[in-house]
Formats: structure tokens, C-alpha cells, sequence
């Protein structure tokens, strides 16, 4: 390691992840997922100033559009960015199994926010995964924000950059096409029926269409489920491990990286955790937003406050009423309330629970508002819903019965 590097990393400048110190209110500290000491991160940094990057820049001068090429079949990089001011820093480690590089840029210079290199394409699939804060996903022009936990696979068609405009960090996993054939070409014989499943999943179709026809631009955005608390503790967990596996490879790790590879694809492609989207280029960008509201209400019932959409989807809440009306003619609330009355009305049909448990449930504290709402959606009241209802289920079991 040369001395300007060994002094950034003696001022705390280095942010651990793993084994990278960062700089907090002049004290280093050990940043989320990290055992290592001081003298095992020095030898680290001293092995990875003395590689090269996997990465090849055509049109490197260009501001339009640059390409880049990857010479290995998978390479894991993550970036730091501590904030935005002139004094800032954006660390960058990246690996391979044959390459590796580190360097740390300033922020001097860089107005608001820090545009990490100009639009480009290239001949691999990119993995972003936001692990903290928040970037700006710059794609095809359009801005869209990725929050801890959301993450998005680019295809080798779309041409994008990242802006990073405040704390953040994020792990970019380029994939060959090659490496990807391969992963998925060893499920085929896999003794494990289940396995298999993945076959079914939308990010294999994605990914399938663009070996297909790889000139569609396209992408998967994966945003967390509802219920999904623990999504940016396991991204943290399967991120550390895949690192730490490239940095200290043991007996088994070429094994052990393809293993992590597909838990992680695994995970986001699994409905219980994550949603995934496939986005094309003419997919109306207020459309996507409106479709992304539209999974948080059912899933948590239509009973999102406008602050815990405007957290969930870094948006305002001025600004997604105006979404929703576009599309519903309702405000935000509206909105959420069909989704709360669906989720009351299928309780009613599916369930013993007294009306007044549901209502509970479902965060209504006055029970005269919620059979007022309930009747003027359905006509009738709770009760004579769930009435009619059994009385049908009574009425189609006997038919059954009968034949």
C-alpha cells in the first residue's frame, strides 16, 4: 500500500465493509458486518492497491454513452459514499477471483450530489443492491430513486448511471452472460426437483429474453415486501460473505461463490420476500410508481399512513396523491381504504372473527365509521355481508353434496 493510502486509512477514512474503517465525528469505528482488526485490513489494502481492475472503457471520453466490457465472469464491487459535502469521500473496492482494485475519490468539486461515471452500457448484467441510504438510478434519462433494500438488474441494453446524493452504500454485481448460463445450465440436472422452480421465476425469464434478444432494454426492479423487516440485515449477511469469500478464498470457494450467487437470486426472486417487476423501456415511469403503491396497500391491508408510503417509496406525499389520482381519480387515502374494506370484506367470508376484531384489526377505532364505509362500498352492512355469504357457501356445499 502507498503512504497516501496507509494515511487515509490511519485518519479512519476507509470504510469497513468488510474489514474498511469508516470516520465517525472523528473516532473510526466498525462499520455493519465486520470483524477485522487493523493489521488484517492493512494487508488486505496493500494486496488489493497491487491488482487491476475487470473492467475495460470504450468511448471512455464520452459523456453520451461509454461501454463496458468485463473480462472475468463475475465481479463484486461496493462503494461508500459518506455524504455530499466538498470534504466527503466515495471509497470503492472491487473484486474478482482473478482481479481486484481500491481507490477513494473526492467529492471536492462535485456540487450536489456525485454522478458516478457518465451513462453507459455494457456486456453483462449488473446487480445493483442499495445496502444504505439512498441512490438515484438514472435510466434512459429517467430518474429513480433505489432506498436500503431495494435493488434492480440491468440487462446489457439500458443505458444508466448512479447518482449518489447523500450517505449511502451499495454493492454493483456484474454477471456474464457466460457465468450465468453456467449457474442456471447445472440446475437442469440437479437431483433436487425444487430447485428447478427457479425456471418459473421472473428474473430467469429476464434474464432468458435478453440472451434471446439482447437488444431490448429492460430491467427487474425488486423492491422489498411489506412484511420483509429483516431485508437489509440479509442483503448485509449474503454481501459480507460473497466479499469475504473473493478475499480469502479457501478450498471449495469457487463452489461456495456460484452457492452464494444463487441464494441471493433466490431470495430476491422469492414473492414472500421481494416483488419483482419487469420494467420495459416504454413502461410509463408514473405507471411503475403507481404499481408499486399499489403492492404496499395489498399487502399491508390499504392501511399505510401517507409518511410510511412517502419512507417506503422516497417520494412525497404530494406527489403520490397526484400518482394515484392520475390513475384512480381517488386521493391516497381512498385508495388505501378499497384495499382495507377488500381485506375486511374477505375476513368476513373466510373467518369465525367477530366484526368488531376485524375492524380492530384493520386500525379502525370507531366502529360506526368502519360499518359506514363498509356499507357505502358494498350496500349492505358487515354483518348482512357475511350473512350472504355463508348463505352461499352453505347453498354451494349442499349442490356438491348433491351430486
Amino acid at each position: 500500500m502507498d503512504s497516501n493510502n496507509r494515511k487515509r486509512y490511519e485518519n479512519g477514512l476507509f470504510v469497513s465493509y468488510p474489514g474498511l474503517v469508516g470516520r465517525n465525528s472523528g473516532r473510526q469505528k466498525k462499520e455493519v458486518g465486520t470483524n477485522m482488526d487493523k493489521d488484517t485490513t492493512l494487508t488486505m489494502l496493500e494486496a488489493l492497491d497491487s491488482r487491476d481492475s475487470s473492467i475495460n472503457i470504450q468511448n471512455g471520453e464520452s459523456d453520451f454513452s461509454r461501454f463496458y466490457c468485463m473480462d472475468v465472469p463475475f465481479q463484486l464491487t461496493l462503494e461508500y459514499c459518506n455524504g455530499k459535502e466538498a470534504e466527503d469521500y466515495v471509497n470503492v473496492v472491487t473484486l474478482s477471483a482473478e482481479k481486484s482494485v481500491l481507490y477513494q475519490e473526492s467529492l471536492a468539486g462535485k456540487n450536489d450530489s456525485y454522478v458516478k461515471n457518465a451513462p453507459h452500457l455494457h456486456d453483462f448484467f449488473e446487480l445493483v443492491v442499495v445496502l444504505e441510504g439512498t441512490i438515484i438510478q438514472k435510466i434512459e434519462g429517467r430518474d429513480y430513486p433505489y432506498t436500503a433494500g431495494s435493488c434492480c438488474l440491468i440487462n446489457r441494453s439500458l443505458r444508466h448511471m448512479e447518482h449518489y446524493r447523500s450517505k449511502c452504500k451499495v454493492l454493483y454485481i456484474g454477471l456474464s452472460p457466460a457465468f450465468l448460463t453456467e449457474l442456471f445450465a447445472s440446475v437442469s440436472v440437479s437431483p433436487f426437483a425444487d430447485e428447478k422452480n427457479i425456471y418459473d421465476s421472473e428474473l430467469y425469464r429476464f434474464i432468458d429474453a435478453d440472451m434471446s434478444n439482447p437488444g431490448e432494454r429492460a430491467y427487474l426492479d425488486f423492491i422489498p415486501a411489506y412484511q420483509n423487516y429483516l431485508h437489509v440485515t440479509h442483503l448485509h449477511t449474503m454481501a459480507e460473505t460473497m466479499l469475504k469469500t473473493l478475499l480469502y478464498p479457501e478450498f471449495g470457494a469457487s463452489y461456495q461463490i456460484r452457492g452464494l450467487f444463487c441464494a441471493l437470486l433466490t431470495y430476491l426472486s422469492s414473492s414472500k420476500y421481494y416483488h419483482c417487476t419487469n420494467i420495459r423501456l416504454d413502461t410509463n415511469s408514473d405507471f411503475l410508481l403507481f404499481s408499486r403503491i399499489t403492492r404496499l396497500f395489498e399487502e399491508s391491508g390499504g392501511r399505510l399512513t401517507r409518511t410510511q408510503m412517502e419512507q417506503f417509496l422516497n417520494y412525497s406525499g404530494d406527489y403520490l396523491n397526484r400518482i394515484v389520482n392520475k390513475f384512480t381519480d381517488m386521493c391516497l387515502y381512498d385508495y388505501g381504504m378499497t384495499f382495507c374494506l377488500k381485506k375486511a370484506a374477505q375476513c368476513l367470508i373466510e373467518t369465525d372473527e367477530s366484526i368488531s376484531s376485524i375492524a380492530a384489526g384493520l386500525k379502525f377505532t370507531n366502529r360506526t365509521h368502519f360499518y359506514a364505509l363498509f356499507k357505502e362500498k358494498y350496500g349492505v352492512t358487515p354483518k348482512e355481508y357475511r350473512q350472504i355469504h355463508s348463505q352461499d357457501n352453505i347453498r354451494g356445499n349442499y349442490g356438491e353434496k348433491e351430486k
